[in-house]
């Protein structure tokens, strides 16, 4: 067992109380599955793709019938004294008038261009997010999987270092034991003591890597795992298929999903441009609306009236009136100017869809640098673990011979401690090896568009039968 599980299973059983030091190790699926309900980056994405998605509908709301209904209670009170038509003094008295009106209104547009413009940008605004909102669940793979193997690299980089400073300690007190007896000299003593002192540093170094790498994957599913499903070093490595960069670069530029969303924003700029112009278009625009309104009259004559009949003072007369009616029609709005608005809306438009086709193509590009960057590291992973294992034999076998030496008298400490940071040196780099071939295989798919949960199952297959 490596000795960094065999640290955390003690602490375990030290702070648990536990009886039986066997701990279940955690598979890549349930950290990923851990990672799609917890990362917030993902979690913004699907509320930015649903906020969209509403976007549309307030958009396509423009363009459907607009109902509104009211009512309105009104009451006026007014004193009335003055002259009659023919110049005599009319009767003073009190008006007071209650009226209830009931209204409905429908508003349609019948042409409005931009309208429609902006219904299509809202539907292709809703379409870009869902290809983004994908980009990002296969960025969230990829980042799940490098955090979950950046942690399996540096628990084996602390073992190998670890094991490392074992044997170099074992020299340092080898080497002190025959200083001390006259047998070797104070410089062979210092050379073991200063690797040994490297080795520790080292040890401190790796450690604290391996704490920021379990940061890093606890950033993405808000937990810690005390053992995560190991590799091994049976790696089964296989070249890319198709094994041909070329290849891999005509299904990134029909696959990758970032790119596809870019896309899809230079269309949205371009109808931007159209939008704008549209402000010299003429508009037309239905309305229909109808009122029923209830008029009650109250009418008090404090002095009566001296007309025919003439009335007694302190006269009441009340008088009711109901009214109903529609009106319908149809309103054509033509823009003359508007301070050259319109001018300048649309060229700032063009300019915002220069900025999106160069964006597009700063997206394309980048998309080409990282499937070569993927392409080539996966490959370069294949010959450097073949490499690595050929190197870490002949390390081994060089630091028997210089060992044998030593004992012998032909070799000095030097010679011993430099062949052991060589057999570490390879191991280590046999480590990375394994893992870039693991990532990068992964970065490459997902580089050209094509990543999926099935790849994430694949592995973690793979590392279920190691």
């Amino acid at each position: 067992m490596k000795q960094t599980t065999t640290y955390k299973l003690l602490a375990a059983a030290l702070l648990g109380g536990m009886t039986n030091l066997s701990i279940a190790s955690t598979d890549l699926l349930t950290v990923y599955s851990d990672a799609l309900e917890n990362d917030t980056q993902y979690k913004i994405s699907a509320a930015d793709l649903k906020s969209t998605e509403q976007g549309y509908r307030i958009t396509r709301s423009n363009l459907l019938p607009q109902i509104n209904g009211s009512i309105s209670r009104s009451r006026s009170d007014s004193d009335n004294e003055g002259q009659g038509l023919d110049g005599s003094p009319s009767d003073p008295f009190n008006n007071v008038v209650n009226s209830t009106t009931y209204g409905v209104q429908l508003d349609q547009v019948l042409f409005d261009w931009s309208q429609w413009l902006a219904l299509d940008q809202a539907e292709m605004r809703v379409r870009a997010s869902e290809l983004s909102h994908g980009a990002n669940l296969q960025s969230l793979m990829l980042r799940t999987t490098q955090a979950y193997f950046d942690i399996l690299s540096a628990e084996e980089a602390l073992d190998i270092t670890v094991n490392e400073k074992g044997a170099l300690q074992q020299q340092l007190k080898l080497t002190r034991e025959q200083y001390e007896a006259g047998l070797a000299n104070a410089t062979d003593f210092l050379n073991a003591q200063a690797n040994y002192d490297q080795a520790v540093a080292n040890v401190i170094s790796q450690e604290n890597n391996l704490i920021n790498a379990q940061e890093t994957l606890r950033e993405l599913t808000g937990k810690y795992y005390s053992q995560l499903e190991d590799i091994g070093n049976s790696v089964s490595m296989q070249q890319p298929t198709p094994d041909n960069v070329d290849d891999w670069m005509r299904v990134a530029n029909e696959s990758n999903l970032g790119l596809k969303a870019q896309q899809m924003n230079v269309r949205i700029a371009r109808d931007e441009v159209k939008r704008n112009r549209s402000g010299h278009y003429p508009s037309a625009n239905l309305k229909i609306s109808y009122s029923d309104q209830d008029r009650d009259t109250e009418r008090l004559f404090p002095q009566g009236t001296t007309g025919t009949p003439a009335l007694p003072p302190g006269t009441i007369t009340n008088s009711s009136t109901l009214s109903d009616g529609y009106t319908a029609g149809i309103t054509v709005s033509v823009p003359l100017f508007s301070g050259f608005r319109t001018s300048a809306q649309t060229e700032q438009a063009k300019q915002g869809y220069l900025k999106a086709t160069h964006e597009l193509e700063q997206n394309a590009r980048l998309v080409q640098k990282n499937v070569r960057s993927a392409y080539s590291t996966l490959k370069a992973a294949i010959q450097s673990f073949k490499a690595n294992k050929r190197v870490l034999e002949s390390s081994q076998s060089s630091l028997e011979a210089t060992q044998d030496g030593y004992q012998a008298g032909t070799r000095n400490i030097i010679d011993v401690l430099s062949a052991t940071r060589a057999v570490y040196a390879a191991e280590r780099s046999l480590s990375r090896a394994k893992f870039d071939y693991l990532q990068s295989g992964l970065q490459l798919k997902q580089a050209v568009g094509t990543l999926t949960k099935q790849d994430l199952e694949q592995v973690n297959q793979w590392l279920l039968n190691n």
